[in-house]
């Protein structure tokens, strides 16, 4: 799927595109079932859409944020700044699906961000893109976990080594 110049900067410049937060409190189980309903119902938009599932409160309470985004760089969509500058308003682009998780333990910038596929793609073959997109999903969160894990096995460390001094 393509995507005009003109329509890119009309959706960063002036934020159009479809925005849904989602919100759970448990971690064990994720609804990637409610982001992907709404993913169906908005990818073929020729507005960027921001699909965002806040686990405990999301990132900026502690928490994880996972988003699913299209958008014709890979940059969240609340970068408007920086998207600015890179629009070729007599350019078309495709429009890609993106998948970003949030969390102080993904990453030392507290994000990262993956292509999921086109699309095109997504549209040609909808279930394994979101296979991908699970898969990737895990991974971060385990990730996450284990990370968390050796953060608090080190600050129990150094704190046993103070308390014997």
């Amino acid at each position: 799927m393509m995507i005009s110049g003109e329509q890119i900067q009309t959706n960063i410049v002036d934020e159009v595109y479809y925005k849904q937060t989602l919100i759970s409190d448990d971690t064990e189980t994720i609804p990637l079932d409610q982001l992907f309903s709404v993913l169906d119902a908005h990818i073929e938009d020729e507005h960027f859409m921001q699909v965002t599932l806040d686990i405990n409160e999301g990132s900026a309470a502690g928490g994880t944020t996972l988003s699913i985004e299209t958008n014709f760089i890979n940059l969240p969509l609340r970068y408007k700044n920086a998207l600015r500058k890179l629009i070729w308003v007599d350019k078309t682009s495709d429009i890609n699906l993106y998948m970003i998780i949030e969390n102080e333990f993904v990453s030392q910038s507290n994000l990262k961000i993956a292509l999921a596929s086109s699309v095109s793609a997504y549209q040609d073959d909808a279930e394994s893109v979101k296979a991908k997109i699970s898969t990737w999903f895990t991974e971060q969160l385990q990730n996450i976990a284990q990370n968390k894990k050796q953060s608090e096995e080190v600050a129990e460390a150094y704190k046993e080594d103070d308390s014997e001094k």
